[in-house]
């Protein structure tokens, strides 16, 4: 079986990003992206928890046996392509990327409130690439992030990239991670957060239909921005070409109502958004994981 849950670190080992670097600087990114071919096929033989968890995706979305075996493959090469072109871009490498901004007039709505507000997103597409573009938007930006990444890759990029444009909210064990979300949004800054992963050690979920099929989501962080009463809209980025990305930014919601059904309608709106972009990019789902628990 694969990986049952979420353990709370990324993909990839700090030498592979070193060589990603390494390629970009020396040999720019078209020339970095031929070289994925291999290094997806070295994925697709080395990685069998992560394989049959992604094989599952394309099964549950509807894709034959042959046609989701061979999408293993091309969801490791366009990951691959992703990770590149948020490296590339957070290191000042020259790139041509190009940008399809839907919805971006719901940002600058939010802004304009002068309330802060709360961007939900997934592990799909490429959101840091789009979060390292946000500086069109007039305020400051936060990323709720788990800590337990690995740190020497942490480490590692921070040297090579520089510093973030974004601040970046780490999630702790003793919750006080709350009180900074809190902070950011009374200072009027956009915090983002993704929404498709329970942390480890979750108690609590929701189960959601997700592609035909309950799934768990996690109910804290729904139940904290309904407590918050933050305004919500729902963003994503997904590549749409070598040199282009699709960003998407849904209407404002704003809740402040009863808590247990706001807290359904939250959640079931967000799951309804993520499902129609990935039938639009099917490829671009990066959870290695038994996302339904089969």
């Amino acid at each position: 079986m694969a990986e049952q849950d979420w353990t709370g670190k990324s993909k990839g080992k700090k030498t592979g990003y070193q060589i990603f670097v390494f390629l970009l600087r020396f040999s720019g990114l078209r020339v970095a992206y031929s070289l994925l071919v291999f290094v997806a096929f070295y994925y697709l033989l080395t990685s069998r928890n992560s394989n049959r968890a992604i094989y599952q995706y394309f099964r549950q979305i509807g894709f034959g046996k042959l046609k989701s075996s061979y999408s293993v493959y091309l969801n490791y090469f366009v990951f691959g392509q992703c990770l590149l072109d948020k490296i590339a871009a957070m290191a000042g490498i020259k790139t041509n990327f190009k940008f399809d901004f839907e919805g971006e007039v719901n940002l600058h709505k939010m802004v304009n409130q002068g309330k802060g507000g709360i961007l939900l997103s997934a592990h799909v597409g490429n959101w840091e690439i789009a979060g390292h573009y946000l500086d069109r938007i007039d305020a400051a930006v936060s990323i709720v992030m788990y800590d337990a990444e690995y740190q020497a890759i942490k480490e590692y990029l921070d040297r090579v990239t520089g510093k973030r444009k974004t601040r970046v909210i780490p999630i702790k064990e003793d919750m006080s991670h709350l009180f900074e979300i809190k902070t950011a949004l009374e200072n009027k800054e956009l915090v983002c957060i993704h929404a498709d992963r329970l942390l480890p050690g979750s108690k609590r979920s929701l189960q959601i239909p997700f592609m035909g099929k309950n799934a768990e989501f996690p109910y804290s962080i729904f139940r904290m921005i309904i407590m918050l009463q933050a305004p919500v809209s729902f963003v994503f980025s997904f590549k749409e070409s070598a040199n282009s990305y699709h960003f998407s930014a849904t209407e404002i919601m704003q809740f402040d109502g009863d808590r247990d059904d706001e807290l359904k309608k939250l959640s079931g709106s967000f799951v309804a958004e993520l499902e129609n972009r990935l039938r639009q990019f099917p490829l671009q789902w990066f959870n290695y994981y038994d996302f339904w628990k089969a």
